[in-house]
């Protein structure tokens, strides 16, 4: 999946461009991430075709902009939607993506890195990318879920764990936040809680001196009605817990 190249002709992705259009280079990012889905599409049709049973993996899931694999967009949060849901495109077609990441793995230079290593000392810390994909992994279901019905600016995979469920969330919108009531067909939810990463400023960055700037934060959700507010542009992961919905009518006792 590397080699995911700007499309545009009049591209914002190469070198700094970006930070003259941040909100183009958003949407950019986003219509890169539905070639993702494309590819792995590609790939299904052709298993399916040859009636392997052979899984996917992604081993070289990064961005490739000029300059080469150094670029500074990689240390915004601008990415982080880009990411998010590239990863969440890999959930939902578990059925034949068994693994997969969004970035090489750990190094001093490159902005594709999960991890930097700062040259000559200083602190390692998370790209955004990582900060994604660890709060995707550690809040995560072992079988996938169907989401039936969800607002047009969220992006969510589901997944589940006996009666704990989680919904990888990303608010795709630039600018407006999202109100979204959460609901599980057939069951009560008891109680949720939201691991988010929302910076507010779009354009925060990580480096060695702000090693924690994508650091997600823990929120209640509040019952009896589990609604949220997905503000503009953030990365979440929901977990609820739920129980099985008893049936309502008349109860007789044997004698």
């Amino acid at each position: 999946m590397m080699g995911q190249h700007p499309k545009r002709p009049e591209t914002v992705l190469e070198d700094l461009r970006y930070q003259q259009d941040p909100e183009q280079a958003w949407q950019e990012l986003l219509e890169l991430s539905g070639a993702i889905e494309v590819r792995i599409q590609e790939l299904e049709g052709v298993l399916a075709q040859r009636k392997s049973p052979a899984a996917i993996a992604v081993t070289e899931g990064h961005l490739s902009l000029r300059p080469h694999n150094a670029n500074p967009i990689l240390q915004e949060w601008l990415t982080g939607a880009y990411h998010a849901r590239s990863m969440n495109i890999y959930q939902r077609h578990g059925a034949r993506v068994k693994i997969a990441t969004a970035a090489d793995f750990c190094g001093t230079r490159w902005s594709t890195n999960a991890v930097m290593i700062p040259v000559p000392r200083g602190r390692s810390y998370l790209m955004p990318v990582a900060s994604v994909m660890r709060l995707f992994a550690k809040h995560n279901g072992r079988q996938g879920v169907a989401v039936s019905d969800h607002p047009s600016d969220l992006d969510i995979a589901g997944s589940r764990t006996d009666d704990r469920l989680f919904l990888h969330v990303v608010n795709v919108n630039y600018s407006r936040p999202v109100q979204a009531t959460l609901s599980v067909k057939g069951m009560l939810v008891i109680q949720g809680r939201v691991f988010e990463i929302a910076p507010g400023n779009l354009r925060e960055y990580v480096n060695q001196d702000r090693p924690d700037t994508f650091a997600p934060r823990e929120v209640p959700m509040t019952p009896p009605n589990f609604s949220w507010r997905f503000p503009a542009g953030p990365v979440s992961a929901v977990e609820l817990e739920v129980k099985t919905r008893q049936p309502q009518g008349n109860v007789q006792e044997g004698a």
